[in-house]
């Protein structure tokens, strides 16, 4: 069976915290890919481990973040809860990746008990030519793809919207943070009113001053089953803090965002390298041309090394480094073809999505508490005492 007609199955749960020195929380990791079941437990430290050797095995091609980590109450069960929500996405939106899941790096991750460190260790680093041939095995329908200078010009608009939105996301993020915490305490406050207060006013005050218990008008609710029903609806819904969703999306997005740059980096990383291989052979090149002319250094001139040595020895140099440049030039060109055409599109249509589905969520839960407290308060406001 092809690995893209196996479905996977994975699920991050069980938590448990570890005591010791430093306490650390660990995950079960199951599940079932065509290799097979797994069933292993992986802390959050190993989570970040993997990812950075993705992001080192698969240069251009872009690693989703882990959820962020935190220093102070990183044992509290809520956030324990979350964190494993979120690692169980990201397990899943590598398992859609069949390339990352099936790499011997990945594999490595979700089969091997113990000390996942040593293991990933061991597995080997791949050379310049062993890079090449795995991206044009895994990547086939790119074979072929033009680049040309709106591919390259693309590639840097991108980058250059990133860095400069990147800040921008941060602001976005504390005030999504700060709607979220008012808003969650208004809500809260208003239920308090409502349940608490507002009922003891009538009790305590209102009652005096009408001298009868018919002419109160929240308590009288509790009495009739349907306007009860309206009032606990209400309290449902205030009681949905649905902000938080916003404030959690922007910062996972905020990851996103910078994670992606670091897609880009990588890129960034073999083209400098690819100079300096260009700045070595030039340099050795002089050297070569300083020798056959019969010049030398003042080191040099005491070397006792034969002159048809030495020119043998930096012509094996030069071939090495021209071998090197080429790798270089095709790793930059493969991965300049896999941003341009795959990956910045991808994200784009991804973010474009998300946003749209955040959106539509809002939108949806402020029509519903508009709609449940609009049925609460006409319901109120046909108490016979208000009309």
């Amino acid at each position: 069976m092809d690995q893209n007609d196996f479905e996977i199955q994975v699920e991050v749960n069980d938590p448990k915290i570890q005591s010791g020195i430093n306490k650390y929380t660990i995950y079960s990791v199951r599940g079932m890919d065509k290799n097979g079941q797994f069933d292993v437990v992986r802390r959050f430290s190993d989570f970040r481990l993997i990812r950075q050797m993705l992001v080192h095995k698969w240069p251009g091609c872009y690693i989703p973040p882990l959820p962020p980590r935190k220093a102070l109450g990183n044992m509290d069960q809520k956030f324990i809860d979350d964190r494993m929500h979120s690692l169980q996405e990201w397990m899943r939106t590598i398992s859609q990746l069949k390339y990352f899941w099936y790499s011997e790096e990945f594999q490595s991750f979700i089969k091997v008990n113990g000390d996942i460190e040593k293991a990933l260790a061991q597995v080997p680093k791949l050379t310049y030519e062993e890079i090449i041939n795995k991206y044009q095995d895994t990547f086939t329908d790119l074979s072929g793809r033009e680049i040309n200078r709106d591919i390259v010009q693309k590639i840097n608009d991108f980058h250059q919207f990133l860095r400069k939105v990147s800040p921008m996301m941060e602001n976005f993020k504390q005030i999504a943070k700060n709607i979220q915490l008012s808003r969650d305490s208004y809500q809260k406050q208003l239920i308090h009113f409502l349940q608490v207060l507002l009922p003891e006013y009538e009790q305590q005050i209102l009652l005096e001053f009408t001298e009868s218990p018919d002419k109160l008008v929240i308590q009288s609710i509790k009495l009739d089953e349907y306007p009860a029903q309206l009032f606990n609806n209400y309290l449902n819904v205030l009681n949905q803090d649905e902000f938080i969703v916003l404030f959690q999306e922007i910062r996972k997005e905020s990851k996103q965002l910078r994670a992606f740059l670091e897609t880009m980096t990588q890129r960034e990383k073999y083209e400098q390298q690819k100079l300096l291989f260009e700045q070595k052979q030039k340099e050795l090149q002089l050297e070569l041309q300083e020798i056959l002319a019969g010049k030398a250094s003042i080191m040099k001139i005491f070397s006792t090394t034969k002159k048809e040595d030495k020119i043998a020895k930096l012509q094996v140099e030069i071939d090495s480094t021209t071998k090197d440049i080429e790798n270089m030039q095709f790793i930059c060109d493969i991965l300049t073809v896999l941003l341009g055409y795959i990956e910045i599109d991808k994200f784009k249509l991804e973010k474009q999505n998300n946003y749209y589905k955040i959106a539509k969520r809002l939108i949806q839960y402020e029509i519903q508490l508009t709609q449940v407290a609009e049925e609460f308060w006409e319901r109120i406001q046909q108490n016979y005492n208000l009309l």
